[in-house]
């Protein structure tokens, strides 16, 4: 058995081997389940940036129901030491 010089040489024709109904079978198959895998992705992406507008807006309100909180807190200390 004679090796090539380059490992990246192509292999001999004799080696060759046909493809076969069944190897192009699978070949389909792992493609349409790269696909679907795909696109479960792209989902999961749509996903994840709604997810992360829904946290950029609860956390503007948050910050606005803390500024509310706090005034509210602020202006009843005032108004209870008015009324001293």
């Amino acid at each position: 058995m004679s090796f090539d010089a380059s490992p990246w040489a192509a292999p001999a024709a004799e080696n060759a081997a046909e493809p076969t109904v069944a190897s192009a079978l699978e070949k389909e198959k792992t493609i349409k389940d790269i696909m679907t895998l795909r696109d479960g992705l792209r989902g999961l992406l749509v996903r994840v940036t709604e997810v992360e507008a829904d946290n950029d807006k609860l956390k503007r309100e948050n910050e606005m129901l803390a500024t509310y909180v706090e005034n509210l807190t602020r202006n009843s200390v005032v108004a209870a030491g008015a009324k001293r």
